[in-house]
């Protein structure tokens, strides 16, 4: 089989590769600009187990020569830009049409199934008493506040218009909302496990403010999930014969306090210590339920918080730079 992984020498692009690979299919990668290639990647590539592609997902002429040339089985969008990189006009501008390309050369080629990459962001706006949130859950598109990191506007009107697509076209469209993800090839450095971890290599002071200037709360947390766990819950969703739903949560199904992870840190670097602000009320930050995904996939995370960190720690030390 070969499937269109758009954004696929990405951090999670390049994991949804690997399943893809794992499973006996032919990942076609495309990237934005010719940037880096993952080694695994570059050898599967070099061997003809996989292709890359270099694309403007903005120009439909490209678009659909690749999907014309390559005729996939299906393809994966896990294409993006940083959290406000760009002026909104032009984010809105770029975004949907890169989307209405990827749509539209899935119809006009019969692309058996696409899968879309969105994430918890989709249910910013609903209240702490709503979680864990569920798939059916009825997401504001009014929101009260912003955040530097939350991407909510871009998951809310994507999926609105994969949803006109499958209602109009009769296409295979299934979106996957995913929750936070961390792990190798990871570059932003903006979640806690690759700062904690990657201070703890370099014996750097354990202050670890955001790019908004504040630092996690150790009582905190939210849904956090290892990038293996992730890319293969996708990949489950992509592959499935049938489904029931057009939208699956992916997950750890459960908040993973800021606390867990710096003990999970700890437990690889004993002499770490990581200075966090207590607590000053009960634990906070979103979390999906994964039981729809887990009912009819059989999809559970198979990294715990402490496996996951030390699978990355790992990497972090033969790949830092």
């Amino acid at each position: 089989m070969t499937t269109i992984v758009w954004g696929g020498t990405g951090f999670l692009g390049t994991h949804l590769a690997y399943q893809l690979l794992d499973q006996g299919d032919r990942p076609v990668v495309t990237t934005h600009e010719r940037g880096y290639i993952d080694d695994r990647l570059r050898e599967a590539i070099d061997h003809d187990d996989a292709a890359v592609e270099q694309v403007d997902l903005t120009s439909a002429h490209r678009v659909f020569e690749i999907v014309a040339r390559h005729k996939p089985d299906g393809m994966i969008d896990a294409s993006g830009y940083p959290p406000k990189a760009l002026a909104p006009a032009e984010e809105v501008d770029r975004r949907i049409t890169a989307l209405t390309n990827l749509l539209e050369a899935g119809r006009v080629f019969d692309v058996r199934r696409i899968t879309l990459t969105s994430s918890m962001d989709a249910y910013w706006g609903l209240p702490e008493d709503e979680m864990p949130f569920v798939e059916d859950a009825h997401v504001p598109l009014q929101e009260p506040e912003d955040n530097f990191i939350v991407q909510s506007w871009v998951k809310k009107s994507l999926e609105v218009i994969a949803s006109l697509f499958i209602r109009q076209n009769g296409q295979d469209i299934v979106t996957v909302r995913a929750s936070g993800i961390y792990g190798p090839l990871y570059r932003t450095f903006l979640n806690l496990p690759s700062r904690l971890i990657a201070q703890a290599l370099h014996g750097d002071a354990a202050q670890l403010p955001a790019s908004d200037g504040t630092l996690p709360v150790a009582g905190d947390g939210y849904d956090l999930t290892y990038v293996k766990d992730i890319s293969r819950g996708i990949v489950m969703v992509h592959r499935a014969e049938s489904l029931k739903h057009r939208i699956y949560n992916i997950g750890s199904g459960r908040r993973v306090l800021h606390s867990e992870v710096v003990d999970a840190v700890r437990e690889i670097f004993p002499t770490f210590e990581p200075v966090l602000p207590p607590a000053q009320a009960g634990p906070s930050g979103p979390y999906m339920s994964i039981e729809r995904a887990s009912a009819e996939l059989g999809y559970t995370p198979e990294f715990s918080i402490e496996a996951g960190v030390a699978d990355y720690a790992d990497w972090l030390r033969q790949h830092d730079r």
